[in-house]
């Protein structure tokens, strides 16, 4: 199974090596340089005054010794609540997999029948549970709706759903069809009301976790406390090179920017988290996710018939026996 859509490369890192330290690729430093550097070119003509004895504009150390405290604590209060949402995303695409391979699983094994049918409702469950994960994907990444949906569904089935759903409305649709073949399959009399009522309940948990991942993605730092830190840390950061201008005299600049560094790549860290669902380096892998799924699950079922030949129970060869 091939997708023309692009992949996003996650960052590979080994945490012990020392290559980390030369990455620039998804660090903070991409976002914050142009500050940090600044505060340093702020802190240059300080010195230089102060040198020559023409002005003295240091402030003390004081107010941001005290004020540091609390500027850290904001800090990691942000990072934290924008690292949640990160996992919690994370956590509910991790759902989104596993209740999909499993209302695949349960289409192939719980299925019997007349095995024309039979085939035919477990690939178009399979088809419609893969168009459902990229539909979810694409919602989130508000890309176009069919995106690579023609490459999951039949010509008939992808010009009739196109023609139907929008971006907002093609997760729905996808869960609606998906629902209603099932139901079919029931009516067919090749599933038992049953095993029915447990693959619905399969489909109902896939669209829980789309509401969730959609309440992460429309729920996003309240403005006000963003914007207050953000002033905050700025307002302190370009005041420390007054502040460290008489205890550290002529590394001050240097000093002051290796304390904003640290202080702004926390919050960039923070705002570069907080949208998990982007292409960005330190996104979720959303594409190869779906992509996993949908591989995984076409398998499944090409596999399925081959499986189902090595678990014949003996003097029953038309009723397959599952441990």
């Amino acid at each position: 199974m091939k997708f023309r859509t692009p992949e996003m490369t996650p960052i590979v890192y080994n945490a012990r090596g020392l290559k980390m330290f030369l990455h620039l690729r998804g660090t903070a430093l991409q976002h914050c340089w142009l500050r940090v550097l600044l505060v340093g070119l702020i802190g240059v003509p300080l010195v230089l005054l102060k040198h020559f004895d023409v002005f003295d504009l240091s402030i003390g150390v004081t107010a941001h010794t005290l004020i540091g405290f609390v500027m850290s604590l904001m800090l990691v209060f942000r990072t934290n609540s924008c690292y949640e949402r990160w996992r919690d995303g994370r956590v509910l695409l991790g759902q989104l997999v596993n209740r999909s391979r499993n209302l695949v699983l349960n289409a192939c094994v719980l299925l019997s029948g007349d095995a024309t049918k039979v085939e035919f409702f477990r690939r178009k469950i399979q088809s419609l549970a893969a168009a459902y994960v990229f539909a979810v994907k694409n919602n989130l990444q508000f890309l176009p709706s069919a995106a690579n949906l023609d490459e999951l569904l039949t010509d008939t089935d992808f010009a009739f759903l196109t023609s139907q759903a929008d971006l907002k409305t093609m997760p729905q649709m996808c869960a609606l069809w998906l629902e209603q073949a099932i139901n079919q399959a029931f009516l067919e009399d090749l599933v038992s009301e049953r095993m029915t009522f447990l693959m619905m309940e399969g489909v109902s948990s896939m669209v829980d976790a789309w509401g969730s991942l959609q309440r992460i993605r429309d729920t996003p730092t309240p403005f006000a406390y963003a914007h207050h830190i953000r002033v905050f840390n700025l307002m302190y950061c370009f005041t420390m090179p007054f502040a460290l201008l008489t205890p550290m005299g002529y590394v001050s600049p240097a000093a002051s920017m290796l304390i904003a560094f640290a202080l702004f790549g926390l919050e960039d860290t923070a705002i570069e988290i907080e949208e998990p669902f982007g292409t960005d380096p330190n996104d979720l892998p959303v594409q190869q996710i779906c992509r996993r799924i949908a591989v995984v699950t076409h398998e499944t079922v090409q596999f399925a018939n081959i499986f189902k030949q090595q678990v014949r129970v003996p003097g029953t060869p038309g009723r397959p026996h599952f441990f």
